[in-house]
């Protein structure tokens, strides 16, 4: 019978001990809420979240758009990097690794954030099984998705309890994206050749700029392609009416423009390529160039738009894309408004 007693008095204080846990974590009146992520996992974390890390520019860009950069204590190499375009507020020990792909797990440690956000092209796996043990959730977020823009900002809103920035912040964009498809519907499109950084390396369906081109009214000539690193001969002879180029090799990108003498560079490498004298875009001067930090704003959709007027300007009279890239800086990035990031040069009123 003691031995009877003993097992029940000792299942008693086990329940008690559990409901004590559960109780004081109420008690610590911590909110929580689940979120579903980019890739469809439910992540459960603190609401609203007050310390995090984030890799890849494009999330900390939509973070900063809604308000919520000072919840930000650390962040990859690539986001320090661009000191201007975030007015020196990052430092050397916050840097939490290279890129999303290449984390140091001991630094996000130190810092201790309550949630890491990345893209899901990084070590997404690895991350939650380093940082579980420490109370540090994963969420992924991909920001550099043009098609997705309207989900991510909803989801970053609802990360750091910005709902309503977020939901003006889309607002904005989807706008000016309805724009474009009212006035380009029944419109043949413009053949066009897209090349980031270096030559043959295009976009197809599924790659990170693909959506930028179709939103914007281009046919992609390669949009029957299975890899996005083409025989520079095959662009020859699909003969684009345009060429669309994002930046050059080992360009970082940053808030600072590229100067007058290297967009003339990258221009006359396109225009002095053999047998590109043949092609209609090269022919009729019809190329636009892209400074990689001008292009990506608001995950690419500043890019759409340049893209569509310089396709379709007499189709789209009310879109004027230098002004919503002074839009984003000043209002979505609280930057000072600088030009100089297309070649050739937007106005603000065209």
């Amino acid at each position: 019978m003691k031995r009877i007693f003993y097992i029940l008095l000792m299942s008693v204080m086990t329940l008690f001990l559990i409901a004590g846990c559960g109780s004081e974590s109420k008690g610590a009146n911590v909110k929580v809420h689940t979120i579903c992520d980019s890739v469809g996992r439910n992540v459960e974390i603190p609401y609203p979240v007050t310390k995090a890390a984030v890799a890849n520019a494009y999330n900390v860009e939509l973070i900063n758009a809604i308000g919520a950069l000072d919840n930000v204590v650390g962040v990859d190499f690539n986001i320090y990097n661009d000191q201007a375009g975030f007015k020196n507020k990052f430092k050397k020990e916050q840097i939490i690794g290279k890129n999303q792909r290449e984390l140091n797990y001991e630094k996000i440690i130190e810092i201790n954030p309550q949630v890491l956000i990345l893209t899901g092209n990084g070590a997404v796996e690895e991350a939650e099984k380093k940082l579980k043990p420490f109370g540090i959730k994963v969420i992924v977020c991909d920001s550099y998705y043009t098609e997705d823009f309207e989900k991510n900002c909803k989801l970053i809103g609802s990360i750091f309890g910005k709902e309503k920035a977020a939901d003006e912040l889309t607002a904005y964009f989807m706008d000016k994206l309805a724009y474009i498809n009212k006035q380009l519907a029944g419109v043949e499109k413009k053949k066009v050749y897209f090349e980031y950084r270096r030559i043959g390396s295009t976009t197809i369906p599924g790659n990170y700029f693909y959506k930028m081109i179709e939103y914007a009214g281009g046919a992609n000539i390669f949009s029957d392609a299975k890899n996005v690193n083409v025989d520079p001969e095959s662009i020859i002879e699909r003969n684009p009416e345009y060429i669309i180029k994002v930046s050059n090799v080992n360009v970082q990108s940053t808030y600072e423009p590229p100067t007058a003498d290297e967009q003339k560079a990258i221009l006359a490498e396109i225009k002095n390529r053999p047998g590109w004298d043949s092609v209609d875009a090269v022919k009729n001067n019809k190329i636009l160039l892209l400074s990689h930090y001008v292009h990506g704003g608001a995950s690419k959709l500043v890019g759409t738009m340049y893209v569509a007027k310089y396709l379709y300007p007499d189709k789209l009279p009310d879109l004027h894309p230098e002004q919503v890239f002074k839009d984003w800086l000043e209002k979505y990035q609280h930057l000072s408004y600088i030009e100089g990031h297309t070649y050739p040069k937007f106005n603000l009123n065209d």
